[in-house]
């Protein structure tokens, strides 16, 4: 989904025209499937009035919400986000050409349009799950992409880490360098190590942790590493000294960029798996 915050009063039309990338036809679209509400869950029509500090939700069309077992988070004509699973590569390697996130988001938006382009933003670990963009427009990928830090205003994810931690939230600040097995790892003093921040919280723990953890930078499998020198490993990073479980449990959840397209801010959100808060007891 995307939310949108209202800063003056207005016709949600013009809010929309304004706000969005929208074609006058896919808001037309949303309106028809009920697909614009505010944060309480209220259906909104086109002629509503929305005012400063409100929230306006907008989700995807009841009939472009999956690619295979991939959900489609939001699109429009520049965007397309997804919700990536666990265990899917995010591009190509020598091993693996065809079951990966870009061959299939590239695959769908041929079978829309032949001539339709689709460019990848970032990426996200094979084992890590949620939200991952995608732009329609070359010109645009490389805007975002160039000052990608800044552009990336939040990148939030859920984990659930080994133990319990203390104190119970505050940044993570290391040094992290890669070995010749492609390993990454703390350096314990700045010896040419590419600086590393993570902010967290726990939101809630009992044997294990569940986090809610920000990134400040984005370094090659940033979280699982700093958690892991840590000693409170993510449950089922076997690469990094976590326990075995289905999964490693890591999930982009929340994504906020600034659009410079429309000069605005967009969040995108991805529910958080329902079996996190099941691992905290084991």
């Amino acid at each position: 989904m995307m939310v949108l915050s209202v800063q003056q009063e207005m016709k949600l039309l013009d809010f929309l025209s304004t706000h969005t990338n929208y074609s006058k036809k896919k808001i037309k679209s949303l309106f028809k499937f009920h697909a614009i509400t505010l944060e309480n869950g209220k259906v909104l029509n086109f002629d509503d009035m929305v005012k400063k500090g409100e929230k306006i939700v907008i989700s995807t069309e009841k009939k472009e919400t999956k690619i295979g077992n991939i959900d489609i988070v939001y699109e429009d004509d520049y965007y397309l986000v997804v919700d990536k699973p666990c265990g899917m590569l995010t591009v190509s390697t020598d091993k693996e050409r065809n079951r990966t996130l870009y061959h299939f988001v590239r695959e769908y938006a041929n079978n829309k349009n032949k001539k339709e382009k689709i460019f990848i933003v970032h990426r996200l670990d094979r084992e890590t799950s949620g939200l991952v963009l995608f732009v329609k427009d070359e010109k645009l990928k490389q805007k975002l992409q160039e000052d990608w830090e800044n552009v990336a205003l939040t990148r939030e994810y859920t984990a659930v880490a080994s133990g319990i931690l203390e104190p119970k939230e505050g940044r993570l600040v290391h040094y992290l360098k890669e070995n010749r097995q492609h390993k990454v790892y703390v350096s314990p003093t700045n010896d040419n190590g590419k600086k590393a921040i993570t902010n967290y919280q726990v939101l809630s723990e009992d044997k294990n942790s569940l986090l809610s953890l920000s990134l400040m930078t984005g370094r090659k499998n940033q979280i699982r590493v700093q958690l892991s020198y840590l000693g409170h490993p993510l449950i089922g990073d076997s690469k990094y000294g976590g326990c075995k479980a289905k999964r490693l449990y890591l999930h982009a959840n929340k994504l906020v960029i600034y659009d410079p397209i429309t000069k605005k801010k967009i969040t995108f959100i991805s529910k958080v798996p329902k079996d996190f808060k099941q691992m905290l007891s084991i």
